[in-house]
């Protein structure tokens, strides 16, 4: 049965959609703090700990206790979905590239940063079985996003610079608070076509903001994965209801009125770049880099170079020093592209785009929620 959001915002049905068990107290605690967690996650180096790090990450160890001593408490697992077999699988060759790496220290930390991802998608899976609970994971990762984004917006009305003539809120990078933003716009987009009553309005501020947000920081990167991400709406208009199509109409002219009146020309300026660096740039040096990731591909086309080995050896290919631990200079350049660093890292010559593919629809979630998945590997693809 097709799950529906009520008129609060989330999604109700007659019929549970895996489970019909209902969490205990420790259950629900241990949602509550995975929904802060990813409430946490926009907002991630806003709030740091001397000597641990920042807040999200303890957040995240607080979730990781709560949630294995909930499902300990439950007494079984779920069956995992084939995309979990897949994300296993990707982390399992991720370790096995240790033998060949290239930088093996790099490819432990990276393998470590695996395992806590995929620990994370798999508390999901557990705590957040049904349509209502996935839906309030959304809303934590779109209401995050309000703390940076206003932040965002007050360091641009004080005059306060994050990078030449570029603003970015939550102390973040504007490139990652660009892309972070541009991921935000589907899962945003799917809760406003679908919600009733006030909360809708809490979602058409949250898409102005968040492409008010994408200027201000002027990433031609996340500027694009916005745009890719805003092609969810002529994908899905022809099947809204003229009700959703009004809702809509209204949300892309607040996006439009909030670009024109906050976003300065100084941004404008940057991003008006974007043509001419494709035609004759480097896109700020990425193509330079790809170059450089496509001679090492060519030396390990069939097992690659070992997880997190990219910066370190693509150095030795583009005629600059390995930088890696040299605190008095930048660090070694990334990728810059999700699937070349992942080519280079483990996969050798596999097919990762149809795979990105098949994650979507392999987790089990319904058809509206796979094509948000999917709308968000596509749009956070590019670097």
């Amino acid at each position: 049965m097709k799950p529906r959001i009520t008129t609060n915002g989330f999604i109700g049905t007659n019929s549970s959609v895996v489970a019909t068990e209902d969490f205990s107290g420790l259950g629900k605690l241990a949602f509550a703090s995975l929904w802060l967690f990813v409430f946490a996650i926009p907002w991630e180096d806003a709030v740091t700990i001397s000597n641990f790090g920042t807040s999200a990450r303890l957040i995240g160890m607080l979730t990781g206790g709560l949630g294995i001593f909930a499902i300990l408490e439950r007494g079984k697992l779920r069956r995992p979905a084939p995309g979990h077999l897949l994300m296993g699988l990707f982390v399992s060759m991720a370790a096995i590239s240790y033998l060949w790496s290239l930088y093996p220290e790099g490819t432990l930390t990276q393998v470590f940063t695996y395992i806590q991802l995929f620990t994370l998608v798999w508390l999901i899976w557990e705590l957040a079985p049904r349509a209502r609970a996935q839906v309030r994971l959304m809303q934590a990762y779109v209401f995050g996003t309000f703390v940076s984004g206003i932040d965002t917006v007050y360091l641009y009305l004080s005059h306060q610079e994050s990078a030449y003539q570029r603003y970015a809120g939550a102390r973040l990078d504007a490139n990652d608070l660009g892309l972070m933003m541009a991921l935000s716009i589907p899962v945003s987009y799917y809760l406003l076509v679908q919600c009733k009553g006030r909360i809708v309005w809490v979602y058409r501020l949250q898409l102005v903001l968040a492409g008010t947000t994408v200027l201000l920081t002027a990433s031609r990167g996340a500027t694009l994965a916005g745009l890719v991400a805003l092609f969810i709406v002529p994908l899905t208009h022809s099947r809204l209801k003229a009700r959703q199509k009004i809702a809509v109409t209204l949300t892309v002219s607040l996006l439009v009125c909030g670009a024109l009146f906050f976003v300065p020309a100084t941004s404008w300026e940057r991003l008006s770049t974007t043509p001419n660096e494709f035609a004759q740039g480097t896109l700020t040096g990425r193509t330079v880099i790809w170059k450089a990731g496509w001679e090492l591909f060519r030396s390990h086309p069939f097992v690659g170079i070992g997880a997190n080995a990219f910066r370190v050896l693509v150095s030795r290919v583009l005629t600059e020093p390995i930088r890696a631990g040299n605190d008095t200079l930048p660090p070694a350049p990334p990728a810059h592209n999700t699937f070349l660093s992942v080519l280079m890292a483990q996969c050798g010559s596999m097919a990762q785009r149809r795979q990105t593919r098949r994650y979507a629809p392999s987790f089990g979630g319904t058809h509206h929620q796979s094509r948000i998945l999917v709308a968000d590997l596509e749009c956070g693809a590019p670097g």
